[in-house]
Order: C-alpha cells, then structure tokens, then sequence
C-alpha cells in the first residue's frame, strides 16, 4: 500500500515549485513548506471524518465522482486558482475543504501564510487551490486502481493516522477545528544518560577514596597507592559503564514493549461494529477493522483481483518468533473463521510482510513462517486447508518504504488476506 503522504508530495516536481513560485510572487521554500503543511493538513481532515465516522461517506463520494486524476499530469493548470477562503461551492476543492473543516478554512490559509512566511493571504489560498485538487485526484486514483470502498478508504488512512498527525504543522492546529493528537516515541537513550550521569556524581569519589584508604592500609607507599588506586577506579568505571549500558538497553527494549502495548490500547477503544453473517452468526470487529473491509468485499460488486489486500488489525505474535500470541489474536482468528464459514465460496490467500530490518532471508523466512502459522490457526478452527493459501513476502512491498521510524516499521510488519475466490 502506497504512503499517501509520500505519494502525493512526489507530484510536487522542482518545476511545478518554480511556477508557482514565480506566479505568485513567493520563494520556492517558502512555497514548499506552504504545500508540504496543506497536504497533511488535508489528510488529517479526512482521517478525522473516518475515525469519528462523521460525514466520512460525503467525502468519499466527493472525491470518487469529482476527483480528477487527469490533474495529477497537468498541475500546472491549477496555478493562481480561486480564492477557497470563500468555500465557492463551484469549486471541487472549496466543496473538500469546506466538508472537512467547515468556517475553519479561512484560519488554515491564514495559518500556512503565517507558517511558511509567505507574502500575502492570498498565496495561501492559491496554494489551497492546488493542494486540495492534488489530493483528490491522487485518492481518486487509488480508489480506482485499489477498487476501493469507503470503509477501505477510511481504512487506508486510518492505518497511517500517525504519519500524517505527525506531519502536520505544529502552528496549523489550533486552527483545524479538532484536537490533532502527537505521537511521540520516549527519549531513553537520554533518560538513561541523566540517570548514568547522576550515579557517576556519588560513585567515583566513593571508589576513589574506598581504594586509597585500602592501599594506605596494607602500608603501600603514597604515590603507588595512587596509582593503583586509579588503575581501579579505571577498571570499576569500565564495569560501571558496560553495566549502564546494558541498562539502557533493557530500558529500551521495555519501552518497546510499552509503545506496543499502548498502540493496542488505543485500538482496543477503536469504534466497533456488530454484524450478523448470513446463518445467524453475530461477530464484532473494529469498524474499520478486516472483518469490515472483507464482508464488504465479499457482499459487495467488486471483482476479484491480485491488487487488493486487506490487513489484520488485531493480530500479534510472541515477540522475535512466529508463534501467534492467541489471548490477543483469538478474537481476529475467530472472526475470519465464523466468515469463511458463512461465505463457503470464499477462498482467501495469507500474506506475511516484515520490515527491511535483518537480513533479506531471515525476514522471508519469518514472513513464510507467520503467514503458515495464521492459515493454521483457521484451519484448526474447521475450515478446509483447500480454500486457503500462505505466502511470506518479507520485506518487499512496504507501506511505510522509508523504515525508518518505529511507527514506520510496525506498518511494514503485518499480515494480510486477497480474496482470490468469493
């Protein structure tokens, strides 16, 4: 799955900036940085309609039926546009704008002037002009490339929430109308500095006189005694080190673990649905979750292809290994199961993904491992091996590409379903 914000910024050629900036009159970075806060800003606004569930329909059927993805090869044209402070309802990107956002949209084109130190309001709401149709026409394209559906839309930009919050503006919130949580990861490294800092403060001296008095004992001569004594304070400071090192490292490996367990938290409070399949069963899911993305599918016109896929959402394993972690996974498992069950001729193929850390075999063997184990499980669970399949992928095909962020890499580690039969 492509990272929509690397995406749509990759539209935004060097020569596309040079125009607009000599169009209106502004500096290229400062025209960049304009657009490079917009785009996010945009996205955060439609991953706020999708997580409160809230009108996100209207905004799906907006960009499928006005979005243009022609505009994505001629961008130019949108240059010196109209004015979206004014949210024309003529205008495809000022009727975007205006749903996201509502009266809020004059305070974010006077925020992103502000932001990027740009000459006038005016550049701003240009800008918007371009930056609001850029993102349209690209979603457009997914939805017709990926055949999405409003649910696999939401989907898409619920699973990179904190890639695009994060990339918003810390000076464009208060003016988005809805509170923009930051996800931040701990600093141990420094934590632990300060704490290996402050024992150094009592524990050298203490060493440095206990050694000296000891040496002054045993009758050693004075300068000796020194020497000595240095050469254990030297030896006693190196174990101090490698055992403040190895504290750092458990300190971040538990904050891991507590990043991880929080994220599941947060899911855990998702808005859920209920559902009952054809025969009566009722299962409960995450409303943006697989369960709803696959029922849709399923019951839905789309046809069968090699393109879409539909990922886990509660699923884990046991840390380093392949063994699924079955007091939190169970629920997932048992729901893909009770689903297979009501839709008899659905047949599905399992994809284990990692991120690009280790080394290309080991990631494929993991990814191999992971996705054999999750079939297991269903079949386990009474469903015929025949209608599934398994397949590791290892690292290829990431949705964060950049693997350079802890958030980034979780994305990339997952588990995936095609419907290769319905």
């Amino acid at each position: 799955m492509t990272n929509l914000l690397d995406g749509i910024k990759g539209h935004l050629s060097n020569a596309l900036l040079d125009q607009v900036s000599n169009t209106l009159g502004e500096s290229q970075s400062g025209v960049s940085q304009a657009l490079n806060g917009l785009i996010p800003t945009i996205l955060g606004g439609m991953v706020n309609k999708a997580d409160s569930n809230s009108g996100f329909g209207q905004i799906f059927d907006l960009i499928k039926t006005q979005g243009n993805t022609d505009i994505l090869s001629n961008l130019g044209s949108l240059v010196g546009g109209g004015n979206l402070a004014h949210n024309d309802p003529k205008d495809i990107g000022g009727q975007l704008m205006g749903s996201l956002f509502g009266n809020n949209v004059g305070n974010i084109i006077s925020s992103v002037a502000s932001m990027a130190g740009l000459k006038s309001r005016s550049s701003a709401s240009s800008l918007l002009g371009l930056a609001a149709p850029l993102v349209m026409g690209f979603l457009k394209k997914k939805i017709l490339g990926d055949n999405l559906s409003a649910s696999g839309l939401a989907s898409m930009l619920l699973g990179q929430k904190k890639s695009i919050f994060n990339a918003i503006p810390a000076g464009m919130t208060n003016a988005l109308g809805f509170s923009v949580p930051k996800f931040e990861t701990p600093n141990v490294s420094s934590s632990a500095a300060k704490a290996g800092g402050s024992i150094w403060k009592w524990l050298l001296p203490l060493l440095l006189l206990g050694a000296l008095a000891f040496y002054f004992l045993r009758g050693c001569n004075p300068e000796q005694a020194m020497n000595d004594a240095s050469a254990t304070v030297e030896n006693a400071a190196g174990a101090v080190s490698d055992a403040a090192s190895d504290a750092a490292n458990a300190v971040g490996d538990a904050a891991g673990a507590v990043g991880d367990a929080a994220g599941n938290a947060v899911d855990a409070v998702a808005s859920m649905f209920k559902r009952t399949l054809p025969g009566g069963v009722e299962i409960e899911g995450a409303s943006d979750g697989i369960e709803s993305q696959l029922i849709d599918f399923v019951e839905g016109d789309a046809a069968v292809d090699k393109t879409t896929w539909f990922n886990f959402d509660a699923l884990r394993f046991k840390t380093g290994s392949a063994e699924l972690d079955m007091d939190y996974s169970g629920r997932q498992i048992n729901n893909l199961v009770a689903i297979m069950k009501a839709f008899p001729d659905l047949h599905l193929k399992i994809g284990g993904y990692t991120d690009s850390d280790g080394s290309d075999e080991l990631n494929q063997k993991l990814s191999q491992n992971r996705a054999d184990n999750v079939m297991k499980a269903v079949v386990a669970n009474g469903i015929d091996a025949d209608r599934l399949a398994a397949e590791g992928y290892g690292e290829a095909h990431p949705l964060c590409p950049a693997n350079d962020t802890p958030e980034c890499k979780a994305q990339n580690r997952r588990i995936a379903v095609r419907v290769t039969a319905k």
